[in-house]
């Protein structure tokens, strides 16, 4: 009776194990920037994912040389990627706050499967602004690293400190 228990309960610690572990697959980031290098964007998935035939839904974050929302330096990123032969089509929306200044930009690119490059169109909607640049596929940057400091005391809607 104490062998099947001990069976049972190392089984059950090496699948609790396995399943925090992961795939190293499930860690991995592919990034890209905009605007001749000045704007990142980091996608959890692989290459080879983006790549693979058919649709797959995907979070991320942007940031950069962005306008910045309410004190905020980067910003989640919802996308989707349709894979057809040679053509990647990536789009995503960058959640950027709800500020004066700011509202969600929508972005579009068309990739070559091969390079994972091509152009990029994007539009914010709530500030009428539309622009073009290439998406380029590039090794992934810290966020962090050029973070601006946060601003001092309220912003205009009145979050902050208290």
């Amino acid at each position: 009776m104490k062998s099947r228990q001990s069976v049972r309960l190392f089984a059950g610690a090496v699948a609790t194990a396995l399943c925090l572990a992961g795939s190293p697959s499930a860690w991995a980031e592919t990034c890209f920037t905009l605007f001749n290098g000045s704007v990142h964007l980091q996608l959890e998935t692989t290459a080879a994912a983006l790549k693979a035939p058919g649709t797959l839904s995907i979070g991320g974050r942007i940031f950069g040389a962005l306008s910045p929302c309410a004190g905020l330096n980067q910003w989640p990123v919802i996308a989707t990627k349709v894979t057809k032969g040679t053509q990647v089509i990536l789009a995503y929306r960058a959640m950027t706050v709800d500020a004066a200044a700011c509202g969600a930009v929508d972005e579009i690119a068309n990739l070559a499967a091969a390079t994972l490059s091509g152009p990029l169109q994007l539009h914010n909607d709530r500030n009428n602004f539309s622009n073009t640049t290439t998406l380029v596929a590039a090794p992934c940057a810290n966020p962090l690293a050029k973070a601006a400091a946060a601003p001092a005391g309220k912003d205009t809607q009145g979050n902050g400190p208290k």
